[in-house]
């Protein structure tokens, strides 16, 4: 298949760059990697042209954008995936760092019904901040990122593990991916089933649960979300916190979901067909 990788960004240039670069050093590359970009400055600009431009670059890199007009995520997504020719689209955050073996499992585990979705290690503030200045991406488990973790500053750590035993993967849960959804910096899915359930939807108002509804879509169409925990890895680098949890806004988009489940929707109405569901 020929795959695309999407990696949507809003100015965070130096993290974008260790995200492409992440991308630059897989044991699968990708065939295109398409930047969504939701209204970053020129700094962001600058270092896509940089990058691409490299000789340390192994595939052609799109770079498209949008005003900024406040979250509009879904809105770039969708436009990034116009912009895409693959077969098979992968979703990396540009604040997150791929495992090097990221888009080969991903690829491993594809089914023309299935979306697929991992978790992240959250690496903790003063690791970030070191990472981001030494410039040298995280592609597996480090002693540092270790050492980090029980230190009590980064998260997760657990989910660096690479399990490959189906048994074991049962046993520690690593094969379930139910419990809270896709998350939106680590996921995959054939094009064709992104556009069977009309992608991304642009009536979400920010960035908190709105990963979640492609997946219960995906599942309302007939389809299945499958776990790649524990194999396909990502690393996210620390910024504060953008996600609300409260508010006009939250409840708008609790009662998409909502709706959804009650409903079994697979398609939305506001996505990469605007013509309606």
């Amino acid at each position: 298949m020929k795959t695309t990788a999407i990696v949507p960004t809003y100015n965070r240039p130096g993290e974008l760059i260790l995200s492409l670069q992440t991308l630059a050093l897989q044991s699968r590359l990708p065939d295109e990697v398409v930047v969504a970009d939701d209204g970053s400055g020129e700094a962001t600009r600058r270092a896509v042209e940089a990058f691409s431009g490299s000789p340390g670059c192994p595939f052609p890199v799109r770079h498209v954008w949008q005003e900024d007009r406040g979250f509009r995520k879904p809105r770039i997504l969708n436009e990034a995936v116009r912009n895409a020719t693959g077969d098979y689209l992968l979703f990396l955050d540009g604040d997150c760092m791929a495992h090097r073996r990221f888009v080969e499992e991903h690829l491993r585990l594809a089914g023309r019904d299935s979306i697929l979705g991992g978790k992240r290690v959250e690496i903790g503030r003063e690791l970030s901040a070191r990472i981001l200045a030494e410039g040298q991406p995280v592609t597996c488990l480090s002693l540092r990122l270790v050492r980090d973790s029980l230190a009590g500053r980064s998260r997760k750590v657990e989910e660096a593990f690479r399990i490959r035993s189906p048994l074991l993967r049962r046993l520690l849960h690593r094969d379930r991916i139910f419990d809270d959804g896709i998350w939106g910096c680590n996921f995959s899915l054939p094009r064709e089933l992104f556009y069977r359930t009309n992608g991304c939807d642009e009536d979400f108002l920010d960035g908190s649960i709105e990963d979640n509804d492609l997946g219960i879509r995906v599942v309302n169409s007939g389809g299945t979300i499958r776990s790649v925990r524990a194999l396909a890895v990502v690393f996210h680098l620390w910024h504060p916190a953008t996600w609300v949890y409260q508010g006009e806004k939250h409840r708008h988009n609790l009662g998409i979901l909502d709706r959804r489940i009650a409903m079994r929707e697979s398609r939305c109405v506001n996505g990469i067909d605007r013509k309606g569901a």
